[in-house]
């Protein structure tokens, strides 16, 4: 197995099933398909998504994309001891410098800095304070 070097969001997941799905992230998946991952987190928020809907059709069509595409395609990294200790200081200088963020997001990118990945998302603004407090890595395949 190769070496993950990044860490996809829910938002580029929820891309690839989408009826027109922007062309440069479904190239950039395929083009680095063995080094992405997604983390417990966006897993968890994918299942709970899943959950929230009524039965029918968009169900079991969401259900079998998340088991058979998305769990077998992408290692999910799970939120560790490491991953908990990075949180607390960066939630901590989140909160000093003013820009406290989501519990979830920081969750997000707390698996990425503890696993020197690249966080890939479309909603890069929401991380923009993330690299002015530590080292982090942040890409958007929209543009």
């Amino acid at each position: 197995m190769s070496e993950k070097l990044y860490l996809l969001d829910s938002n580029i997941i929820s891309e690839i099933i989408k009826p027109s799905p922007s062309f440069n992230v479904i190239q950039k998946i395929a083009e680095h398909s063995s080094e992405c991952a997604i983390s417990s987190i966006t897993w968890h928020e994918m299942l709970f998504g899943l959950e929230c809907l009524e039965e029918g059709l968009r169900k079991t069509e969401l259900k079998k994309f998340l088991l058979e595409d998305v769990k077998k395609s992408f290692e999910i990294i799970s939120y560790d001891e490491n991953a908990a200790q990075i949180h607390a200081i960066l939630r901590s200088k989140l909160e000093k410098s003013g820009h406290p963020m989501p519990f979830a997001d920081s969750q997000i990118a707390s698996i990425a800095i503890a696993n020197k990945m690249r966080l890939v998302t479309r909603n890069t603004k929401d991380f923009e304070y993330v690299k002015e407090v530590c080292e982090f890595k942040l890409e958007n395949w929209f543009e």
